[in-house]
């Protein structure tokens, strides 16, 4: 295809875009996803009640995996043993003082178990808190976007909903940074130190969070340059104003997240390393095939979001036009795949998790199949993952400004640099693990599900009349509890015995 062919094809799918969006009734599809939302969330929040009552009651009223080394480190904080440690836990004291607190308040008011008290610190984070109070705000700002009851109904949270682990609290911290510096409720300086602060404290659940302050830092700046500094179709020269920005603007604007990453550069001096404990089984590395398979989760979980014939057709049409292209990326991957491939002993020896058995079944089911069988597999989630956020990129104008004058009326949408720092953010946090585990992938899916505007052409077919994506709103928000109810399924009938526990296991991701 010529470079004047594929300009035509190009600017005929911009209009066709700009058609799509002109037919979109978006007062309908606002109005029903708000009352979708009022209505969906007491049903979701009674379901989950009772997978609560009967996981602390019956199913798993012991600690299971991790929580042993959790609960124990939280124990030994109500015993007032302050400085003692246990050398197993990898992630900084936060979940534990939120335990302590949330023992403290609740023990007066019911005679649960300690272990059910400790669980439910995270079973009221993730279902009043993370959609009441940290991704109600951005709905409202953005309800083209998401709707909080389906990102509340996340499969890879809501299994910890339910035990007393780190990952609800680290997500609610650092997203609330992320909703901070977005809406400004407490006015621009007073919510940006705030921000920071939720940024520090979400370090406290997760260490590898201090990467996502720095992309939320990377907003805070350029929400604020691309207004002030006029961006424009020059990519480079918009590097340079964001620079600028961040200089001129150091104190209000990178000052509070400087300081986290300052706090957190003595923290790496001080351990020597960004795990606390068993360090000799947390080694950092290069295990780039993990960017792959986060690709692969976010791709899998975002099904009613991407499917459609236009994108299919786009797919194959690619490779059709340019099968060399297809087949050089596709022998890239496969050289990431040899070479960058990291098997942890944890994963093969732990039947508990779903990454044991997408291993053992799928991934390294033969030596064929992980090359020639994955490569493919991995090609099309990384298409998909750029696709899908492509049409939610800010575009500027080469001359004129934009008309927008206060951060504070921007849209929820990234520009060319932040898109860029996403990546970078994803690539980091998950590469230098060894662990294939599916909780690294909450926040990588979740700062791209925020961002995107849910498409609102029909699953298949083509467009007719007024379009919303309210359809494709309420398929996602289905396609979650279906993925849940099936987890449910699995951890209530599959029951393991290990030689090492008195007690059954099960399986959650």
């Amino acid at each position: 295809m010529s470079d004047h062919e594929c300009k035509d094809c190009h600017e005929k799918e911009q209009e066709n875009v700009e058609a799509i969006s002109f037919a979109r009734d978006v007062e309908n599809e606002v109005i029903q996803g708000i009352y979708a939302n009022i209505i969906i969330w007491p049903i979701v929040a009674c379901i989950f009640c009772y997978i609560a009552y009967k996981i602390n009651t019956s199913l798993l009223p012991y600690v299971f995996i991790d929580e042993q080394f959790h609960v124990d480190q939280t124990l030994r904080y109500l015993r007032g043993e302050w400085r003692e440690w246990n050398g197993k836990i990898t992630t900084p004291p936060g979940l534990y003082i939120m335990g302590w607190i949330q023992y403290h308040i609740t023990r007066f008011m019911t005679n649960w178990s300690t272990l059910t008290v400790l669980r439910l610190t995270n079973f009221i984070g993730g279902v009043v808190i993370w959609p009441w109070v940290v991704l109600r705000p951005l709905y409202l700002f953005n309800a083209l976007g998401f709707w909080p009851v389906t990102l509340m109904c996340f499969p890879l949270m809501v299994s910890y909903y339910f035990l007393y682990y780190t990952d609800v609290w680290s997500t609610i911290f650092i997203i609330e940074s992320l909703t901070l510096a977005m809406v400004l409720p407490f006015g621009e300086k007073y919510s940006i130190w705030l921000s920071a602060l939720c940024g520090l404290i979400s370090c406290f659940f997760r260490q590898t969070n201090i990467v996502w302050n720095g992309m939320i830092m990377i907003l805070v700046v350029e929400r604020r340059a691309m207004i002030e500094k006029n961006f424009n179709t020059l990519s480079f020269n918009n590097y340079l104003k964001l620079l600028l920005q961040a200089l001129e603007n150091f104190k209000t604007l990178v000052l509070p997240y400087f300081i986290n990453f300052v706090l957190f550069a003595m923290f790496l001096i001080y351990n020597r390393s960004i795990t606390l404990g068993d360090k000799e089984n947390h080694v950092a590395g290069l295990h780039v095939v993990q960017f792959f398979y986060c690709l692969m989760f976010i791709a899998f979980f975002s099904v009613p979001v991407w499917f459609s014939k236009q994108l299919t057709i786009s797919y194959l049409l690619r490779f059709i036009m340019n099968p060399v292209q297809y087949l050089l990326e596709l022998l890239g991957i496969m050289i990431i795949i040899r070479f960058f491939t990291i098997v942890h002993p944890f994963l093969l020896a732990d039947n508990r998790h779903i990454p044991f058995y997408l291993f053992r079944k799928l991934i390294g089911r033969s030596r064929i199949f992980k090359y020639f069988g994955m490569a493919p597999i991995y090609h099309f989630c990384t298409y998909i993952y750029f696709e899908i956020m492509r049409p939610s990129v800010m575009v500027f104008h080469p001359i004129l400004p934009i008309e927008i004058k206060n951060p504070i009326d921007l849209p929820i949408q990234l520009s060319h640099i932040s898109w860029t720092v996403l990546m970078m953010c994803t690539f980091m946090t998950v590469v230098p693990s060894p662990l294939f585990e599916p909780r690294y992938y909450i926040l990588p899916f979740i700062f791209w599900r925020l961002f995107i505007t849910m498409p609102p052409e029909p699953f298949w077919g083509n467009p007719e009349g007024k379009l919303t994506g309210t359809k494709r709103h309420f398929a996602e928000c289905a396609w979650f509890l279906f993925i849940n109810l099936i987890m449910y399924i699995i951890f209530k009938k599959v029951e393991i015995k290990w030689p090492s526990e008195n007690t059954l296991q099960h399986i959650i991701w």
